[in-house]
């Protein structure tokens, strides 16, 4: 998940225009379980909706090729693409709002509701059932939604349907749909390669220890979490402006966490380098720095995302822990209970 903080300028000449900043963290990994190359990333870019800002109609953005795509974005060409940010949502939007606390509890009842329908999907429903028996399918499905986003935000015919169910606004939520379609979008290549390369590095290996029906809902329980602590924290923090949010940074926390939990030990490389104490070192000094980003504010990430990602991993790390350790005892005591009513019947 990607948040975006920036300045509405007074451009001469050019009217109102979106002046944001990038920055980019990239945490790339192998890990021993299996020897994978893992990495991290987070991207954020920020809206001020603090003025009414000229809508950019798609008449006004020729159509890119390719090569734009890979190219970093420079001068006004940069400025008309991120500004597709503001056609939905602005101040001037007439569509029905939906209320923080509505938006709250239909994200729980989501998790709640793919925890407990998961196991009967991908047990019983096909086509789901083909990643029970292929788990590595399911990120590689999940690899293959992202992509698909991706591509459709090239085409400006479909800005408005993504700008309303792809793209978390903070201050004029208009689907509910957004908590879970903006974990699924990117507008930049590198964001989306780089966010990609950690769902592939982590997941494939998490998903064949937890399972297709845990690995789901841990990434869409981690996608939803990180889009609820996004729209808490301007309230919390007494923000006024705060832009709109998209990627999968939220839930791809939530998946470091979950395997730091389960496997603290495991090796994590930063770029080339290792880091000392393994996994669970590396995330919580991610942990660190996403706090410390709430409460300095710099940069231009969506820290508050991450955060919650990251505590939905590690609480999921923990549930799933405790499950196998009372599958574990449970099997013990039945162990125990056949061996000492065979002692018994020996003695008799």
């Amino acid at each position: 998940m990607f948040q975006t903080n920036a300045l509405a300028m007074m451009l001469r000449g050019q009217g109102q225009k979106l002046l944001l900043r990038n920055s980019n963290i990239i945490l790339r990994s192998p890990i021993t379980i299996p020897l994978l190359r893992s990495g991290i990333s987070s991207i954020n870019k920020g809206c001020n909706w603090s003025s009414p800002i000229k809508r950019i109609q798609a008449s006004h953005y020729s159509t890119s090729t390719w090569r734009r795509i890979f190219e970093s974005d420079t001068g006004i060409d940069r400025y008309t693409r991120l500004n597709r940010f503001q056609q939905y949502g602005g101040p001037n939007n007439n569509n029905k709002k939906n209320s923080l606390g509505v938006l709250t509890f239909t994200g729980l009842g989501i998790i709640a509701g793919v925890y407990f329908i998961s196991p009967y999907l991908f047990q019983y429903v096909p086509p789901f059932t083909y990643f029970q028996r292929h788990p590595k399918s399911l990120v590689y499905g999940i690899l293959g939604v992202n992509f698909l986003v991706f591509g459709l935000w090239q085409l400006p015919r479909c800005w408005p349907l993504l700008q309303k169910y792809m793209l978390l606004s903070k201050t004029h939520v208009t689907s509910k749909w957004s908590l879970i379609g903006s974990a699924f979008s990117h507008q930049e290549f590198w964001h989306l390669g780089m966010n990609m390369l950690a769902l592939w590095s982590f997941g494939t290996s998490l998903v064949q220890v937890l399972g297709v029906s845990d690995f789901f809902s841990l990434y869409m329980g981690s996608a939803i979490t990180g889009s609820l602590f996004s729209l808490w924290y301007p309230r919390i923090a007494r923000l006024a402006l705060m832009g709109p949010s998209l990627g999968a940074s939220g839930a791809l926390f939530g998946v470091l966490g979950c395997f730091s939990y389960l496997f603290p030990a495991s090796k994590i490389l930063l770029f080339v380098f290792p880091v000392p104490g393994g996994a669970w070192v590396a995330f919580l000094a991610s942990l660190a720095w996403n706090g410390a980003g709430c409460v300095l504010r710099w940069g231009s990430f969506d820290y508050a995302a991450h955060l919650g990602g990251s505590l939905l991993g590690v609480f999921y790390g923990w549930y799933i822990k405790h499950k196998i350790d009372q599958r574990r005892e449970k099997q013990r005591r039945r162990q125990t209970v056949v061996w000492g009513s065979g002692g018994r019947s020996g003695w008799f």
